[in-house]
């Protein structure tokens, strides 16, 4: 059982509340939804993993991306909201219901 299954089967949802940006279809047709702060969708889906305690390792797992790509959204993510820790940025993505 990998560490992402055995998670699951403890009732702990791992998974942003919607699929990566790359496995979205029809997403030139919709308008983008507006987020706090100027963040971009994927940055949100970066900031709710965050707010799980998931490391920049399991965050890039599943959202299928480099640990340095997930490195650089949490700096633009920090200099957005201009925190420096993730322990602020989860306290935002509380406060703002992106949880």
């Amino acid at each position: 059982m990998t560490p992402k299954q055995a998670i699951a089967a403890q009732g702990r949802l791992l998974l942003p509340d919607r699929p990566p940006t790359k496995a979205r279809a029809n997403q030139h047709q919709r308008p983008a939804p507006a987020y706090p702060a100027e963040l971009t969708e994927r940055e949100v889906e970066v900031l709710r993993l965050v707010a799980q305690g998931l490391t920049d390792m399991q965050i890039a797992q599943i959202l299928i991306i480099s640990p340095r790509t997930v490195n650089a959204h949490l700096r633009s993510i920090f200099s957005k909201l201009n925190i420096t820790s993730r322990n602020a940025a989860t306290h935002f993505a509380l406060e703002h219901h992106l949880v």
